[in-house]
């Protein structure tokens, strides 16, 4: 068979970064990725974004070169995404968060009320309630991220962690300021509501 020559540029400046000689036809995006990965080590294969056209889609890992629409010696574009952080860790960190958070404000740490309701505990069963059903949700989630879950995607851009931290931490501190406070009263149509929204959480 004949081997393939593959040049990639940078996709901005056009400059050539690098020459694969002798590729294999049937070498995937996946491999050239790899190959690319050797000459740089900083730009590890999830950190690249390899494309036919500087403004285009980015190819698969699993299309053959052969089967693009290129010559024997074809032109790719290369695009770096930045740090990258794996889903897994991604669904760790955004779980945990909200776990740990919403304990700060049950045991009412200092900071979170005062001094004065410092590590004291609300009277109304509910509130206990509240905590063990808000523990339950993210303790299964983390469970699911570590032994159910599979990605299509492998990673995302680190810098996304920070938005996606913000909603889940948040809105846990959030609800658990409110529900924890001193001042809290328990709803208003007592055990009738409190019995449904157990029913639906379980839903």
């Amino acid at each position: 068979f004949v081997f393939y020559q593959v040049e990639i540029l940078d996709w901005k400046t056009k400059k050539q970064l690098c020459f694969l000689d002798k590729v294999e036809p049937n070498a995937t995006i996946k491999e050239i990725r790899l190959m690319f990965h050797k000459l740089y080590p900083r730009w590890y294969p999830a950190r690249q974004s390899i494309k036919l056209d500087p403004k285009g889609k980015s190819l698969r890992d699993e299309e053959i070169l052969q089967h693009l629409p290129v010559g024997t010696t074809a032109t790719l574009y290369f695009k770096d995404l930045g740090p990258q952080i794996g889903w897994t860790t991604v669904f760790l960190i955004e779980y945990t968060g909200p776990l740990f958070i919403y304990f700060l404000f049950y045991f009412r740490m200092p900071f979170v009320y005062g001094l004065d309701e410092r590590f004291t505990s609300s009277p109304h069963p509910v509130v206990n309630l509240a905590c063990i059903c808000h523990s339950f949700h993210y303790i299964k989630r983390l469970i699911e991220t570590v032994f159910v879950h599979r990605f299509s995607h492998g990673t995302m851009p680190l810098r996304n962690i920070v938005k996606n931290c913000l909603y889940y931490w948040g809105f846990a501190a959030w609800l658990a300021y409110y529900i924890n406070h001193p001042l809290y009263t328990p709803p208003s149509y007592g055990k009738k509501q409190i019995n449904f929204a157990v029913i639906m959480f379980l839903v």
